[in-house]
């Protein structure tokens, strides 16, 4: 392939407009474009040409202050992991693929065959990591799917390092409703999810999925509880502003919340999620505590309400994200794998 890559400094029209492919929901374009929009971060796009049209796309993120306080992307937190010594400055990290969502990669045109996608997946990285190194940063892609790990690596011609970060997990829906998907369940899944629905009804825990705006205030100090479970600080109103953030880039409509509420109508349960064409994509989850059968009120929230909604809105798969790999697995979630891929 004759390509031409140029940096550019907005988002490119071309690839906005048309049909694209991309690893995880979390790099549709316009997601990509809001975080850019971030004042946080010192944002640039790298793009891929060929006969004149954009074809690939990837974006590369420096942090703009020296204080970095995102614990999920503190390079010096993961330096044991990565390959090379980390530059103490921040300001000297550059995040290839994205800086956010746990999710790195490079958006390409659908109409590239797949063989072409991965040689414009591996001509941008290793043109934007060899960039950074040149300029004395220290370059990195953080929570890289899967299926496109192999591409980031052939790009850097044997110099780089591939780590594993955490693991993924996707629902690939099967029928034409959440009966026919429990069907076509193995054994252990489909006894599982019968029995999940068994204690819901007892409990009484019925999920209903609401316009994300209506439950942003009142969900946010669930979600924060769960952070702190998981020793990560954060603070309803800080927690509130990021959902709002969220619900805008996804788009007007799109931004969802399954909410699992008791008897007198209190907040017990929530999961956000987004439509990203034929994808639903999870976002955060909130879960009070204190609760009877807090369990249940978290799988109905998370899992099962999610379920019927994609299926009502026309979606084929459900992407889960990181960790409760094993409860999502026993539940027909398809497990991969997230990797930081750095220079050697």
């Amino acid at each position: 392939m004759n390509l031409i890559i140029e940096a550019v400094s907005d988002a490119p029209a071309g690839l906005l407009e048309g049909q694209c492919r991309y690893s995880a929901a979390r790099l549709a374009p316009h997601r990509l474009v809001s975080a850019g929009a971030d004042p946080r971060w010192d944002t640039r796009w790298t793009v891929a040409r060929l006969d004149g049209r954009v074809v690939g796309a990837v974006t590369s993120h420096q942090p703009r202050t020296s204080r970095f306080v995102n614990d999920a992307y503190d390079l010096a937190a993961m330096a044991g992991s990565l390959g090379g010594a980390v530059p103490d400055d921040p300001r000297r990290w550059v995040f290839v693929g994205g800086c956010r969502d746990f999710a790195a990669g490079v958006v390409t045109s659908a109409q590239l065959p797949e063989q072409e996608t991965a040689q414009v997946r591996s001509a941008l990285a290793g043109h934007v990591f060899s960039e950074a190194e040149a300029a004395g940063d220290y370059p990195v892609a953080l929570y890289v799917r899967e299926p496109e790990a192999g591409s980031f690596t052939a790009g850097l011609a044997g110099r780089g390092t591939a780590g594993e970060l955490g693991e993924t997990a996707e629902i690939l829906l099967v029928g034409a409703d959440e009966e026919e998907h429990i069907a076509a369940l193995r054994p252990s899944q489909r006894e599982r999810c019968r029995r999940d629905r068994r204690k819901f009804a007892a409990l009484g825990y019925a999920a209903r999925c609401v316009p994300a705006e209506e439950v942003l205030a009142e969900a946010a100090p669930l979600v924060c509880a769960v952070k702190a479970k998981y020793g990560v600080t954060d603070h309803p109103r800080l927690c509130e502003y990021r959902l709002r953030e969220w619900a805008t880039s996804v788009g007007a409509g799109k931004a969802h919340a399954s909410e699992v509420r008791d008897g007198d109508g209190r907040l017990l349960a929530v999961s956000f999620m987004a439509v990203q064409g034929d994808v639903l994509e999870g976002y955060e989850i909130g879960l009070a505590d204190e609760v009877e059968g807090r369990e249940f009120a978290y799988l109905q929230a998370m899992i099962h309400g999610p379920v019927r909604f994609a299926f009502a809105q026309g979606c084929r798969s459900i992407d889960l994200g990181l960790d409760s790999s094993t409860v999502k697995q026993r539940r027909g979630a398809v497990i991969g794998k997230t990797w930081a891929i750095s220079l050697a």
